[in-house]
């Protein structure tokens, strides 16, 4: 008999209007949103940039599955939302039973991604650094 390896995921509801995710505070869980939409910005000085509006079947937050820094954006409920709760343990665990060909190629796009963040996120602090000056 084969064994049931599925997990009950935790659920969270978020209701319209709500900040679930808030850009500095440390991440230890992304969510796949089940139901609604939310809006991924970042507030850079005082000027809010929306990077994205993802809805039912995208993931948020997911930067914090693959790096240990802070969260790089804020996310916002634009509707009421159900969210399925992925840890980064849930993930690490799902990741270590695949091909290694296929772990090896998403451990090289996590390190590359990474890199690119935080040169970006570098970018971001030149600027800031440069329109204070100014």
């Amino acid at each position: 008999m084969k064994k049931d390896n599925r997990v009950i995921l935790e659920r969270r509801f978020v209701p319209k209007g709500s900040i679930f995710i808030k850009q500095g505070d440390e991440a230890y869980s992304a969510y796949l949103i089940q139901s609604g939409s939310v809006s991924v910005y970042s507030k850079v000085n005082d000027d809010v940039h929306e990077l994205a509006q993802l809805g039912a079947g995208e993931i948020c937050g997911e930067m914090a599955l693959v790096n240990d820094g802070p969260r790089i954006a804020s996310v916002k409920a634009i509707e009421d939302c159900n969210l399925i709760v992925i840890t980064r343990t849930a993930f690490e665990e799902k990741l270590r039973k695949v091909d290694p060909t296929i772990y090896a190629i998403i451990k090289m796009l996590i390190e590359r991604l990474k890199n690119l963040n935080e040169t970006v996120v570098g970018e971001n602090k030149t600027s800031e650094k440069s329109k204070k000056k100014n």
